[in-house]
């Protein structure tokens, strides 16, 4: 199945949650993602979330959404969670899991952060990730019980191996893995190698695409048009296999700073082949003077995506069926 986040349609800002239905399925998808949940409906009123789901239901549409921000260490991020579980973020993901459930949706996916908080908050990343296994851990019975897998996204801040750390200290059958290839750039990871690293664990893939060339003295990621990138994209899908698909356009044009010995030094994961090859990927680019679309109308990137994937045979155009 194959999906879109409705921040990745076109006049997303003005849409209403129906009107975002509707848009969805008149591009010919099969399901609608809101992300995330607790801003889009921040009573989080079963009525609401029921009848939302008839709607797409009657539609033959699919619905789930994220639950944006999750870290106990940095609440500033946290904010609409902590609002749903009425200053307890614990009872703020019970709630947003529950929302999840009244959608149909057997996932629901999360990030623990922004690439800066990696570096410059008064907590240690590690005692970040320890802290999001360490209450995840103690909702396990009660996300069991639910039905709905939590999701850790590969956000620009997360190394695969630091999330599978994390899977692995709470439990793969209460948390997997909501991979995104573009973001794995930002780490220096070959998407390739980083989803057979979380392979078994991939319940969702998040599709965009992008490159990296130099910017100075640093390496930057650039969004382009699905198949004008750097990702394999034809692997990645042999590798994720039948785990949900879903278009997502990102924003950000992050810049790491390669050659800075304290930052390689911040990057316990780093694979010495991985960053070889993002520099060779970078100094390639460079080279040819490749340019980047505009970076400031992510929906553009929408039609090229849909023809990219009916060309290739995973998306059927039944539009004017």
């Amino acid at each position: 199945m194959i999906g879109v986040l409705h921040t990745s349609l076109p006049g997303y800002e003005t849409q209403t949650p129906s009107q975002a239905i509707s848009a969805a399925k008149a591009f010919g998808l099969d399901a609608l993602m809101f992300d995330n949940v607790l801003d889009v409906f921040p009573g989080l009123e079963p009525a609401t979330l029921k009848h939302l789901a008839d709607e797409a239901k009657a539609k033959e549409l699919q619905l789930a959404a994220s639950i944006g921000f999750l870290n106990p260490s940095n609440p500033i991020r946290c904010g609409a969670l902590l609002k749903a579980g009425n200053g307890d973020m614990a009872r703020g993901v019970l709630a947003a899991v529950e929302a999840a459930r009244l959608f149909g949706s057997k996932t629901m996916f999360f990030m623990i952060g922004k690439i800066e908080d990696r570096d410059n908050g008064p907590i240690s990343w590690s005692a970040q990730l320890e802290g999001v296994a360490t209450m995840l851990s103690s909702l396990r019975p009660q996300l069991l019980d639910s039905g709905v897998q939590l999701l850790l996204k590969t956000h620009e801040e997360m190394s695969t191996q630091e999330g599978m750390r994390v899977i692995e200290a709470v439990g793969g059958d209460v948390l997997g893995i909501s991979l995104d290839p573009v973001n794995l750039l930002c780490r220096l990871e070959d998407p390739v190698a980083a989803g057979q690293r979380t392979a078994g664990h991939i319940s969702q893939v998040h599709l965009d695409d992008a490159f990296v060339t130099f910017d100075g003295d640093k390496v930057r990621r650039y969004l382009a048009p699905l198949g004008h990138g750097d990702l394999d994209w034809p692997k990645l899908l042999e590798l994720t296999g039948d785990a949900m698909i879903w278009v997502e356009f990102h924003r950000g044009q992050f810049a790491m700073p390669v050659f800075d010995a304290a930052w390689i030094a911040a990057q316990p994961d780093l694979v010495l082949d991985e960053y070889r090859a993002a520099l060779g990927a970078a100094f390639r680019h460079h080279q040819l003077g490749t340019q980047p679309v505009d970076q400031f109308d992510p929906c553009a990137r929408l039609e090229p995506a849909l023809a990219w994937l009916r060309m290739k045979g995973l998306l059927v155009d039944d539009r004017a069926a």
